[in-house]
């Protein structure tokens, strides 16, 4: 108690798993213990009040579980607990799943290598018992927490890949073969846990509860009952809520995270009553920084609105000395900008106070953000409209002068750009570097339509020429037309038209994936796709024909200035064409006044004196506005 009282909780927790070694089971709330015969089981039960003695007359059932600690690789462990199964307790089974998925972090034991078939048979041996002894109710809530925890780290780990032997064998005794199940196997074992856990959901602790609900979202698996519909997390939610005083930070953290993998509509009710639990707290001194993001993370990922939250902890990180600000890593300051701008909470105080953080400790900082925390920080000040050049400039000198890209993946490069393009901030050093790196890469399979289009699109917004980037990623979009939506298209044939890039192959081989999306087009991808066809003067009669103008026509009342000036472009274009195609005179008649009555603005076509035929534009004006809607991975463990 004077651990918990001192806040001492590692202290604490170490004392509390030695008393549970022994059989001793402490009630922090009622002050009272308990020692049983068995642990996890019935018979035996001894309990007493605080501060009462006892001589536990019977031993523990831990004696009977091999002492595991000194093992130092899973080779080495497996053939100890298999060789034990039929007598090891609950606490035990815990044991040996928690030390599993930390010896898979580590390389395989060479000196001593068990047979793959082996090593197959005691894993599956120890799992089958395992899966027994909860679906016995042997297990106390502690052991299912701990237990369902260490799974579902395992899992993690096995969906990530790896070659090495025990990967392979939990691999394929966890997820089982995607053609035969998929997740089966996993789901059967943790609706095991959610059908034991249930009957003794009042005694989890807030730290088993919190553990036990964490692993059921690391594995995705919120099992749903049939009695009353209700599925497991809604059923835990309402324990969480009784007991949220009890929670620590990262208990809380991790409560949130795992019920943004839940639609149900109780969720909604626990992210406020949470809320509205740490807004009442006079002070966030508790909180971390990866706590903080992660709390942040869970509302933004989960679109659940919370203002005085977002309020609160802005406001609290914002008052932080530097050296405390220290403490942050790369991802905790990702992750915070992140979720400010996916939530649409303003805080100019929390950006620049980030931004001037990381700023001033310059490529010592940047070093502790991986390429996703680079991305994202960039990605976030450019949807939140924060500028801080300075940041920006640092960030961009950092990506070019790193020894590879080969980490970034296709999303990350995109959102780079696109930051970069959005928020103005002309780098030059950064587009040279990613686009030479994009153009010595063997394939561009990695890259979706929409990384393709939001690649193209941001160097023509930056003006940066690269005709050797243009002509890769005409070539992967060809391949790959028919995955385009019509943003994707409009953007993409845009970009290529106002950077110079007179690609006609490209033009003339969208024109059939064009014409299959005019349904779905709207006014803007309209006039952006025509524009661009007259200005690289590619005919395409298969194209626009009648469907076209009618397209056209059902977005008469929706054109703004701007995109009646492109659609008179093309309307000109087509005249001399004389393609026998022409806008109904009322839309004709619009176009043309607002060609005409625009100042014309110089593009980036009419300053490049390569293409002096294009000066004759009318009423195009350069659109620096993200016309992508930017999807983020983010993780947070």
């Amino acid at each position: 108690m004077q651990c918990r009282r001192a806040r001492d909780y590692a202290k604490a927790d170490s004392i509390l798993d030695l008393m549970n070694t022994h059989g001793v089971r402490l009630n922090d709330k009622l002050k009272q213990w308990r020692a049983d015969k068995r642990v996890g089981g019935g018979g035996g039960e001894v309990t007493g009040n605080s501060g009462s003695s006892i001589v536990i007359s019977s031993i523990s059932s831990s004696s009977r579980d091999p002492d595991m600690r000194n093992c130092n690789s899973l080779e080495e462990m497996v053939p100890m607990a298999y060789a034990h199964v039929e007598s090891m307790s609950p606490r035990g089974l815990s044991a040996f799943w928690t030390l599993t998925s930390k010896f898979l972090r580590q390389p395989p034991n060479t000196r001593n290598p068990l047979q793959t078939s082996q090593m197959e048979h005691q894993l599956q041996t120890i799992l089958a018992h395992t899966q027994k002894a909860i679906q016995s109710s042997a297990f106390g809530y502690r052991d299912l927490a701990t237990t369902s925890l260490g799974l579902a780290k395992i899992v993690k780990l096995v969906r990530r890949g790896g070659r090495s032997k025990p990967r392979q064998i939990l691999r394929d005794l966890l997820l089982g073969n995607a053609a035969t199940g998929g997740l089966t196997k996993t789901h059967t074992l943790f609706r095991s846990i959610a059908t034991a856990s249930i009957p003794i959901r009042q005694d989890f602790d807030a730290r088993s509860l919190s553990n036990l609900i964490y692993a059921f979202g690391v594995v995705e698996c919120v099992p749903m009952f049939e009695d009353d519909g209700s599925t497991f997390f809604e059923i835990l939610a309402a324990e969480a809520v009784m007991k949220l005083e009890d929670f620590r930070p990262q208990e809380l953290s991790n409560l949130l995270w795992a019920y943004t993998k839940d639609d149900a509509p109780l969720s909604a009710g626990l992210f406020r009553l949470v809320a509205d639990h740490i807004t009442d707290h006079s002070t966030l001194k508790a909180y971390n920084g990866q706590d903080l993001a992660n709390i942040v993370w869970a509302y933004a990922t989960a679109k659940e609105s919370h203002p005085k939250l977002f309020q609160k902890i802005a406001h609290h990180i914002v008052t932080l000395p530097p050296n405390q600000l220290n403490s942050f890593n790369g991802q905790d300051f990702a992750n915070i900008v992140w979720s400010y701008a996916t939530a649409r909470e303003p805080s100019p105080e929390l950006f620049k106070t980030v931004a001037d953080h990381v700023a001033a400790r310059g490529n010592h900082a940047l070093k502790a953000f991986n390429p996703q925390n680079l991305a994202n920080t960039v990605w976030a000040y450019a949807t939140a409209k924060e500028s801080h050049p300075k940041l920006f400039q640092k960030m961009a000198s950092h990506i070019a002068r790193l020894d590879n890209l080969d980490a970034f993946n296709s999303q990350a490069l995109a959102n780079i750009l696109w930051a970069y393009a959005t928020s103005q901030e002309s780098s030059t050093e950064l587009f040279g570097r990613v686009g030479r790196h994009i153009i010595a890469l063997d394939s561009l399979e990695g890259f979706t339509p929409q990384a393709l289009s939001i690649t193209a699109w941001a160097y023509a917004t930056s003006r940066q020429s690269s005709p050797l980037l243009f002509e890769k990623l005409s070539g992967a979009a060809i391949r790959r037309q028919y995955e385009f939506t019509s943003q994707n298209i409009g953007n993409f044939l845009w970009s290529y038209a106002t950077n110079g890039q007179m690609d006609e192959r490209l033009f003339a081989s969208f024109a059939p994936s064009v014409s299959a999306l005019l349904g779905s087009c709207n006014n803007q991808e309209l006039t952006k796709i025509a524009w661009a066809y007259a200005v690289v003067n590619v005919p395409a009669p298969s194209l626009f024909d009648d469907t076209f103008l009618r397209a056209c026509l059902k977005k008469e009342e929706e054109y703004t200035r701007e995109e009646l000036g492109q659609l008179h472009r093309w309307s000109v274009w087509q005249e001399g064409l004389e393609s026998g195609y022409r806008l109904p005179s009322s839309l004709r008649e619009k176009c043309s006044a607002a060609a005409t009555s625009r100042v014309s603005e110089p593009s980036s076509l009419q300053a490049n004196s390569a293409m002096p035929e294009l000066s004759d534009i009318i009423g195009i004006a350069f659109d620096d506005s993200s016309p992508f809607a930017v999807e983020n991975d983010q993780t947070v463990r």
